[in-house]
């Protein structure tokens, strides 16, 4: 006897590190954030065969809170197969998981009036048990696990049920905040585009390369996005001479001081006029304080500083005259 007793628990031994092992690959596919949907599969899969049950399913609920909407099933389906919805009145069972945000189990499920009848005929339940999905506190959906026979729940089981319970929340929260990234940078991009500005970000140090420049360097002074940032000197070659080493020298104490840096400077347009910016950057450093860019925005103030300058003599410096063109942007 004890012999098999001692075989006994080896074999046990043998399949809970299969199922951790699985457990460990399934927490390392979501931390990959690749596609709700694939994730979201793999995880019930994994479910109804470790825990051992007929289907697994995650449902979510909707922004009413009266319905249940089956998101994805254990096995294969048609891409148009049709998900299962209940109604949360006919399902108290599932009503007070997402209420209480606690498990509830059915080992029996025939003739019970907590399981939706019409779920009941359709997933062939003969036991289930409902596991919330939680966010912050709240429920916001169901992992949702059938067996077709009568079933007597283990603690074990319902342990080993919540982890894929813990996993589905988290992949569904990975792919909304990666959706309201997604969002809040295709905004915020749109505002950066259709501002009457340049933004742009450089690196810290002159020649400045070049990170990122916004479109509106097109309608102001001609030249594409592409032309900035190709060319690591681009922005040098358009400051006029007489600007340039108060720009560096401005930039260069910014940098050891405030981190914040102003000022007015001329650039050449591609057809070889003379234009005035205002500019103004502040300095990005990484947690170490070691500085990583300059975020800046360009602004033209040529129209305030011809007003300014009616009745002064004109600047008799011609940008065209003096531009070597081995090393200026050409013209087009």
């Amino acid at each position: 006897m004890p012999r098999v007793t001692h075989t006994k628990t080896i074999h046990d031994l043998r399949r809970d590190k299969r199922n951790l092992e699985r457990l460990c690959r399934l927490a390392a596919e979501i931390a990959k954030l690749g596609s709700e949907r694939g994730t979201l599969q793999t995880i019930v899969d994994a479910a109804a065969e470790i825990v051992g049950v007929h289907s697994a399913h995650i449902a979510l609920v909707d922004k009413y809170d009266q319905e249940l909407y089956g998101v994805v099933s254990s096995g294969s389906h048609p891409p148009d197969a049709p998900r299962i919805r209940c109604q949360l009145p006919q399902s108290s069972a599932a009503r007070q998981a997402l209420k209480a945000r606690k498990v509830i189990v059915i080992s029996r499920a025939a003739g019970d009036r907590r399981v939706d009848p019409r779920a009941r005929t359709l997933l062939s339940i003969g036991s289930i048990v409902y596991l919330p999905l939680r966010s912050a506190g709240q429920s916001f959906g169901l992992l949702i696990l059938v067996s077709r026979r009568p079933r007597l729940w283990t603690r074990g089981e319902v342990r080993l049920a919540r982890h894929f319970a813990n996993f589905a929340a988290v992949a569904l929260e990975n792919s909304r905040l990666l959706s309201r990234l997604a969002e809040t940078e295709g905004r915020f991009r749109s505002l950066v585009e259709h501002i009457p500005a340049i933004i742009y970000t450089c690196e810290v140090e002159a020649p400045y390369r070049t990170i990122y420049v916004s479109p509106q360097t097109q309608a102001t002074l001609g030249y594409s996005p592409k032309e900035w940032v190709d060319d690591g000197c681009f922005f040098m070659k358009l400051v006029h001479p007489a600007d340039m080493d108060a720009l560096i020298d401005r930039a260069e104490t910014a940098a050891l001081g405030r981190s914040f840096a102003a000022a007015e400077y001329r650039l050449l347009d591609r057809r070889g006029e003379i234009r005035w910016f205002r500019d103004e950057a502040v300095l990005v450093r990484d947690p170490s304080g070691q500085p990583i860019a300059w975020h800046g925005v360009l602004v033209e103030i040529t129209g305030i500083k011809e007003m300014h300058q009616l009745g002064t003599p004109r600047d008799d410096f011609d940008r065209r005259a003096h531009r070597p063109s081995a090393d200026r942007p050409r013209q087009t």
